[in-house]
């Protein structure tokens, strides 16, 4: 068996697993995302009604449906990989299991960091089909935001697999999820521009990795101006966070 093969064999027993709780992880995934986009695309939208930002005249809901795209790739990729991953490996023992068949353990790691990007970004182009729907995000930028939403989930997936790693019980989960998620999610530009915040605090969002998601996918979706290093900053949080998530994890199971 091919390392490709037996990394694909993973995933689709994941697949499996999520078809059978095919209804529990409909509702898991998409239910989030939509009610954030009510609330705030909706509810606050109607208030704030447009704002100028990048050079451009925008609706807020537009704006903030742009964020709530990029933060369901963050919520749905880390959550995925560091409750899921932590529950295959420490109480039903998955990890283990596969680990006895031909499959090693660097492809089911790999298998499992797949498998996290590809349920984060499948929520997240559910966002962006409704954001297209509704009229708010351009279908010209369709195959670019696949990659970018997949890329990115990759990213928090890794972040979560780190964390899972990590972690002596699942309670110490909450230490990344409240003092690293929860801040990105209210401090990168989800909700309002970064250009209202101080340099200083916008250099400290800058530092984050859900800044320059959310700087690509807005200039996907909505035409808005790109930094030019924000697929770089992207790249690198991948090439720092995906070997160092699969080199914890190993070292976690290997003990």
């Amino acid at each position: 068996m091919t390392p490709f093969a037996a990394i694909i064999l993973v995933w689709r027993r994941y697949l499996a697993v999520y078809q059978k709780n095919l209804v529990f992880g409909i509702t898991t995934t998409f239910v989030e995302p939509i009610l954030f986009l009510v609330s705030f695309g909706v509810g606050v939208g109607s208030m704030i009604g447009e704002i100028d930002t990048g050079g451009l005249h925008l609706s807020y809901r537009q704006f903030v449906f742009a964020g709530i795209a990029a933060q369901t790739i963050l919520f749905q990729g880390f959550f995925e990989a560091a409750y899921g991953s932590f529950v295959r490996m420490y109480y039903q023992r998955i990890f283990q299991a596969m680990a006895m068949t031909p499959i090693t353990l660097s492809e089911i790691l790999w298998g499992e960091l797949l498998w996290d990007a590809t349920k984060a970004s499948t929520a997240a182009c559910a966002v962006f089909l409704i954001g297209v729907l509704t009229g708010d995000f351009r279908i010209a930028g369709v195959f670019l935001y696949v990659l970018v939403a997949f890329c990115a989930s990759l990213l928090f997936a890794a972040l979560g697999l780190l964390s899972a790693a990590k972690a002596r019980s699942i309670e110490d989960i909450s230490y990344p999820q409240y003092l690293l998620v929860f801040p990105m999610f209210l401090f990168c530009g989800v909700f309002f521009p970064l250009a209202t915040l101080s340099p200083i605090v916008r250099s400290v969002a800058w530092v984050f990795p859900l800044t320059p998601v959310i700087d690509v996918v807005r200039a996907v979706t909505l035409g808005m101006p790109m930094h030019i290093f924000s697929p770089v900053l992207i790249l690198c949080w991948i090439f720092f966070l995906v070997p160092l998530s699969r080199r914890a994890m190993m070292s976690r199971l290997v003990k």
